[in-house]
């Protein structure tokens, strides 16, 4: 059904320590497939927390080497790339479970497209009838003698305008009034 991701390469596992390179590695195909719903959700809550640590790691050492944050530790941090890299790899091993997890969810209801072409199918087949207006002799077309002329006693809602256009009783001010803007 999906295809097997390849194994990490020796850039992630220097990047990555044990428990997350093994997070990284159940974030693969054929394996992610067969976790259940429950231990994909965890392994998703794992790896998002140790993306968000290792962001925040990245964040902290950028600004130590900027040298806008004191060090946290004896010395500054020069760089950020290692734990950038190290994001990098957690984002797309989330990414992947993710991904997984939509694909279970799209396709819970166990129809495939497959399965609801066919359904369809089958029912235009099965439907020969006409439009229900051609069957039951209705009105098609407005100008049918037949159809309901609507909008009777127009006359009674008219409203009452002044010779100048205006509405109600504002035609009967004089149009410098009318103009002025109140409020």
């Amino acid at each position: 059904m999906t295809k097997p991701d390849s194994p990490a390469g020796p850039e992630e596992k220097r990047a990555l320590d044990q428990d997350e390179l093994q997070m990284a590695d159940q974030a693969r195909q054929p394996g992610l497939g067969k976790l259940s719903d429950r231990d994909l959700s965890d392994l998703i809550s794992r790896l998002r927390s140790r993306r968000n640590k290792a962001r925040d790691r990245g964040d902290r050492q950028a600004r130590e080497a900027r040298g806008k944050a004191a060090p946290s530790g004896a010395t500054a941090a020069s760089g950020n790339s290692g734990t950038l890299t190290k994001l990098d790899y957690l984002d797309q091993a989330l990414t992947r479970a993710s991904e997984e997890r939509d694909r279970r969810a799209s396709s819970d209801d166990g129809t495939s497209q497959k399965d609801l072409a066919e359904k369809a199918m089958e029912l235009k087949e099965n439907s020969h009838s006409e439009s229900s207006m051609k069957e039951d002799g209705g009105a098609i077309h407005p100008n049918d003698p037949e159809a309901d002329q609507g909008g009777k006693n127009l006359e009674e809602t008219e409203r009452n305008t002044a010779p100048s256009g205006a509405f109600e009783e504002a035609g009967d001010l004089p149009a410098r009034e009318r103009s002025r803007t109140r409020y």
